[in-house]
């Protein structure tokens, strides 16, 4: 499922855009990409679509990675976006912004989600890609995000997930395997998270793209190419879920 309209870009002129409609996925269309996990950019444009972001809104983005994305937002969509970051290089995503004019928009910070140092409020939105799985405990990660968001503001993830379908035995003999139990988790267990913290739901879904955009990961990265192939599209997948405070 993915959705390509976009409302309220905040660069009309761009060659994307015609009519209120991206023609090309701004993610998917500037030089050298450098994702950091299947279907990085591919999830960034419904997110973002749900999201309802508007030029002149304060954005925090959950995990930087290279500032790619939080580029592309700042160019396109014309709002600010502070980004966390806390294994990557920092200088890298603000040279990244500085490349597209848009370093006046963009801050990474090396800040811990679990405990910000943002007043109450501070932000219109909040969005994490392929990040939000990763952190050790998602319930106070997520109490902090929603402190820091606006009343009526938007939070969202898109990220690898597991199915509740059963999984696949095979996949027991590959030692990545473990990682993934520990910290995949369905779609239904993020909504259930996000209901839970009094968020309201507002889009939720599993990706049908989701093993063909695995498997166009393999030009970046292969490392668990054989893990990805052996599963087939039966356990793993992407999903986004997005909540309304």
């Amino acid at each position: 499922m993915v959705k390509h309209c976009i409302t309220n870009p905040i660069n009309c002129s761009s060659p994307y855009f015609e009519r209120g409609i991206y023609l090309k996925n701004p993610f998917l269309s500037f030089d050298n990409p450098k994702p950091l996990g299947a279907g990085s950019y591919e999830m960034a444009l419904p997110l973002v679509t749900a999201l309802e972001l508007k030029a002149g809104m304060r954005v925090l983005e959950i995990g930087a990675g290279t500032g790619q994305v939080a580029t592309i937002l700042a160019k396109y969509w014309g709002v600010t976006v502070i980004t966390l970051e806390p294994w990557e290089s920092l200088k890298v995503i603000q040279n990244f912004a500085t490349e597209h004019s848009v370093d006046n928009s963009v801050l990474a910070m090396r800040v811990d989600a679990k405990h910000m140092p943002f007043p109450d409020e501070s932000f219109d939105a909040v969005f994490g890609i392929g990040s939000f799985f990763m952190i050790d405990d998602r319930e106070q990660a997520l109490k902090e995000i929603i402190r820091v968001t606006r009343n009526n503001g938007h939070i969202g993830i898109a990220e690898p997930m597991c199915t509740t379908n059963p999984i696949p035995p095979e996949l027991d003999k590959y030692e990545i395997f473990s990682s993934y139990k520990k910290w995949l988790r369905s779609l239904k267990w993020n909504c259930d998270l996000f209901l839970s913290q009094g968020l309201s739901i507002r889009e939720n879904f599993y990706f049908t793209e989701a093993y063909q955009w695995m498997i166009d990961n393999f030009r970046y990265y292969d490392g668990e190419k054989d893990f990805i192939l052996e599963d087939n599209n039966r356990w793993l997948s992407l999903g986004l879920v997005v909540g309304q405070k």
